[in-house]
C-alpha cells in the first residue's frame, strides 16, 4: 500500500509572492558554510545555475542583493551573504525550529542531483556548447565574457570561455585576465572564429563601413547582444572608430541572450544587423559582411576542480579539430 504524507514546507513571502523556500535557504545556508554558490550547490546537490537562478529572482522579489562577491581567500573571492541576507536566513531558520518543534525533524528533501560535476561559464557560440555537450556532467552557463571572467576569478566556475577584445592594446583575453585577478590562469584550448555583421535579406548595404554608417545614423536596427557579451564590446569598438554617439543606434539598448536569438530577430525582419559568428549567420540564411577574426578561449584558475581539464582532452582531441575543419568561419588558433 503506497504511503500518504502531508509535507509542510516554511515559505518567506513578499508581496504574495515566494522569496524563500527550502531550496534557497539551503542554498542560502551553503554559502554562509562555504564561502561560494558554487560549493553551496555542490554541498546541496542543487544544480549550480538553479541556484543561481533562484537568488536572482529571490533579490528580485525583496527588491535587495542577498549574497555579495567576497574578495580575498585561497582562490582570490567568493561569495557571502549581505547582512540582509543573514537576516532573512535567520527569520527562515527560526520559522523552520518552530515548525520542528510541533512537527518533530525531518529529512531534507532530495534535490535527485549528485553535484558531482563542473561549471563552465561561457560566452554564446555553437562550438563551445558541442564540446561541452560532449564531456559530460557539466553545468553550463552561457552569461557572456565579462560575467564567465568574473565568475572565474570569484571561484563560482571553474573554467571561463571568452573573447574580449581590449581596444587601446589590440588583445584578446589576456589583458581582462589581468584586469580580473584571476589565479593562476591556464588556458585550456580554443580557436579562431569570424564574426561578421549579419543582415536581414533585401537589404542593401554593399560594405562594413557604409553598414556601419547607416546604424551611426539611426537608419538600421541592430539587434545587440546583452551587457557583459564580447560582442557587445566589439560593436561599441566599432562604433566608437567611428565617434557615434550610441544614443542615435536603433536598437543599441537591446540586451539579447545568445547569437541564435539575435539571428532569429534578423531573420524574421524584427531587426536589420547583428554581428554574430558566421556559421550562426548561415544556418539562418543571411547574408553577411566580414567584420573580424577573434579569439575564443577556454580558462581554468588555481583551485578549478581537476576534471576541468576533461575540456582540454575534448578541444583537442580529433573530434573536435575535424569540427573545426568542416564549420565555415572556424580556424585553429594563431599567434
Amino acid at each position: 500500500m503506497a504511503s500518504i504524507k502531508a509535507r509542510y514546507q516554511i515559505v518567506i513571502e513578499v508581496d504574495g509572492g515566494e522569496a524563500v523556500d527550502e531550496e534557497r535557504a539551503l542554498i542560502l545556508e551553503g554559502v554562509e558554510a562555504r564561502g561560494s554558490i558554487l560549493a553551496a550547490s555542490r554541498a546541496t546537490g542543487i544544480p549550480y545555475s538553479r541556484a543561481w537562478e533562484k537568488l536572482v529572482k529571490a533579490e528580485r522579489l525583496i527588491g535587495s542583493r542577498l549574497i555579495e562577491a567576497r574578495r580575498g581567500g585561497a582562490r582570490g573571492g567568493g561569495a557571502r551573504l549581505t547582512r540582509l541576507g543573514s537576516e532573512v536566513l535567520n527569520t527562515y531558520r527560526e520559522a523552520r525550529a518552530r515548525l520542528e518543534k510541533a512537527l518533530g525533524p525531518r529529512a531534507p528533501r532530495s534535490s535527485g542531483y549528485s553535484g558531482a560535476g563542473i561549471v563552465i561559464a561561457h560566452s554564446s557560440d555553437p562550438l563551445i556548447e558541442l564540446a561541452i555537450e560532449r564531456m559530460g556532467g557539466v553545468e553550463s552557463i552561457c552569461i557572456g565574457s565579462h560575467r564567465a571572467l568574473a565568475m572565474l576569478s570569484l571561484g563560482e566556475a571553474d573554467a571561463a570561455c571568452i573573447h574580449l577584445l581590449h581596444p587601446e592594446l589590440g588583445e584578446y583575453n589576456t589583458p581582462y585576465l589581468r584586469l580580473y585577478n584571476v589565479d593562476d590562469p591556464t588556458l585550456l584550448g580554443g580557436y579562431m572564429r569570424e564574426m561578421v555583421l549579419a543582415h536581414r535579406p533585401g537589404l542593401a548595404v554593399g560594405s562594413l563601413d557604409e553598414a556601419l554608417a547607416g546604424l551611426a545614423r539611426g537608419r538600421y536596427t541592430i539587434a545587440n547582444r546583452s551587457k557583459g557579451s564580447g560582442t557587445r564590446l566589439l560593436l561599441d569598438h566599432l562604433l566608437d572608430g567611428l565617434g557615434a554617439d550610441k544614443g542615435l543606434v536603433k536598437g543599441y539598448d537591446m540586451e539579447i541572450h545568445t547569437h541564435e536569438e539575435t539571428a532569429r530577430l534578423v531573420a524574421l525582419e524584427r531587426a536589420d544587423m547583428a554581428i554574430m559568428p558566421r556559421w550562426v549567420a548561415e544556418r539562418f540564411g543571411l547574408p553577411w559582411l566580414h567584420v573580424t577574426w577573434e579569439r575564443y578561449e577556454c580558462y581554468s584558475a588555481r583551485g578549478s576542480s581537476p576534471r576541468v581539464y576533461r575540456l582540454r582532452e575534448v578541444l583537442e582531441s580529433p573530434w573536435f579539430k575535424e569540427l573545426l575543419q568542416n564549420a565555415p568561419g572556424y580556424a585553429v588558433l594563431t599567434g
